[in-house]
């Protein structure tokens, strides 16, 4: 069974799901039910099950990552400048719209980067999907 995240409501069907953590990237114009409604189409589509949201730090003041941990029933992991930064060199995509804005060449994949533990692996380094940049890993075993 799938479970896709909805304001607190679960959805099931019967597609084989393959657990995975979201690294995101989104303009402060993008509404929190926007957010949730994007993830769950992108999830489903790829027939994942997300098991924790990664954003960079300079985003948990915005008012649309506010709401989004309210309407969320993910863990939502907060990435430091730092972290983000000196995972640049692993990412395999480039921005230089998000480089002028964050410093960050790539947002979504260095956060789920910072999630994955040693083994664990990235399944899709970046794609934009309606105006919001996800990332997809595997989180591996514990380290």
């Amino acid at each position: 069974m799938q479970t896709i995240i909805s304001n607190n409501s679960i959805k099931k069907n019967s597609l084989p799901i393959k657990p995975v953590i979201v690294g995101m990237g989104f303009s402060k114009k993008i509404s929190a039910v926007e957010l949730i409604q994007t993830l769950e189409t992108f999830l489903k589509q790829h027939q994942y099950q997300a098991t924790d949201i990664a954003l960079p730090t300079f985003k948990q003041h915005d008012q649309n990552t506010i709401d989004l941990i309210t309407l969320s029933t993910l863990p939502i992991h907060f990435i430091n400048q730092e972290k983000l930064l000196n995972l640049q060199h692993q990412c395999s995509s480039f921005s230089e719209i998000s480089y002028r804005h964050t410093g960050l060449g790539t947002v979504a994949e260095a956060c789920a980067l910072a999630l994955m533990n040693k083994n664990g692996r990235l399944l899709i380094p970046k794609m934009i999907y309606n105006k919001i940049s996800f990332s997809i890993a595997i989180k591996g075993d514990p380290l």
